[in-house]
């Protein structure tokens, strides 16, 4: 039998307001470690959808399941429930997220930032929680600046931190929204470096982003996304070699060199 889908997404949409449609009847799989990323004009929908994945954006319609439980609401009875805050948190503690904007705490050093998640939402002890915070931050190559706050910290560095914290929880699921977008072009290779590391050890990943290059090397699966919906998908050869919808290959004309 095959192996269950890691993420589940059936007829998602999201409205704001009476008439823009951020996302527009999306269906998604994600099989368990496997690298999907999407890719498209920036509106497509991308971002959207990727934070539906963990429910800080409640859909309009539509169901997501990751690990074959439903996002953001339980069913009992066949009556489904929204999750309490608790609940919530609890769930969003199994599907990581980086953020293209970092958001670390200013007044918390790199390795408390990684740990932080580790003792209010798993309860573990201080000194547990630095154990695996020491571990993540060599992984990341920042062994050296676990005393460091994200003041004193590089764009690439403060993202690795980011990195960190979310693999900290030991998440089922990675969700990478634009990454790279708001660092310094000299900066990208070394956080596409630590997700490609990530990706190698078996991680499922969904990855919003622009670097075409990165799509190329490391997806399974690449989805264009256009006006709220899964225009074409692909392997990597299929998308950037052979694209079937004219709207797609005018993405590539303009944004592969």
């Amino acid at each position: 039998m095959a192996d269950a889908p890691m993420i589940e997404v059936t007829g998602l949409a999201k409205t704001y307001g009476e008439s823009v449609k951020a996302l527009n009847g999306v269906d998604l799989t994600v099989q368990p470690g496997e690298v999907v990323c999407l890719i498209g004009p920036s509106g497509s929908g991308k971002s959207t959808l990727l934070r539906s994945l963990n429910f800080l954006e409640e859909p309009t319609g539509g169901v997501v399941k990751v690990a074959g439980r439903r996002v953001g609401f339980s069913d009992k009875g066949g009556q489904a429930r929204r999750l309490g805050g608790r609940e919530l948190a609890a769930q969003r503690a199994e599907i990581g997220m980086v953020f293209q904007l970092f958001h670390l705490w200013p007044h918390l050093s790199a390795l408390e930032n990684v740990i932080l998640g580790l003792v209010e939402v798993r309860g573990l002890s201080t000194a547990d929680a630095a154990r695996v915070g020491h571990e993540l931050m060599r992984k990341v190559d920042l062994a050296h600046k676990m005393d460091a706050f994200p003041e004193h910290l590089s764009g690439g560095q403060r993202q690795r931190v980011a990195i960190a914290r979310a693999l900290a929880m030991n998440p089922k699921v990675m969700l990478f929204d634009e990454p790279t977008s708001a660092l310094d072009p000299e900066l990208v290779g070394e956080v596409l470096a630590v997700m490609e590391q990530v990706a190698a050890e078996g991680m499922t990943m969904v990855v919003a982003t622009h670097e075409m290059g990165f799509a190329r090397r490391v997806a399974d699966r690449v989805v264009f996304m256009d006006q709220g919906k899964v225009v074409e998908q692909g392997t990597p050869d299929e998308i950037f070699g052979t694209p079937k919808s004219d709207r797609l290959k005018r993405f590539l004309e303009r944004v592969v060199a």
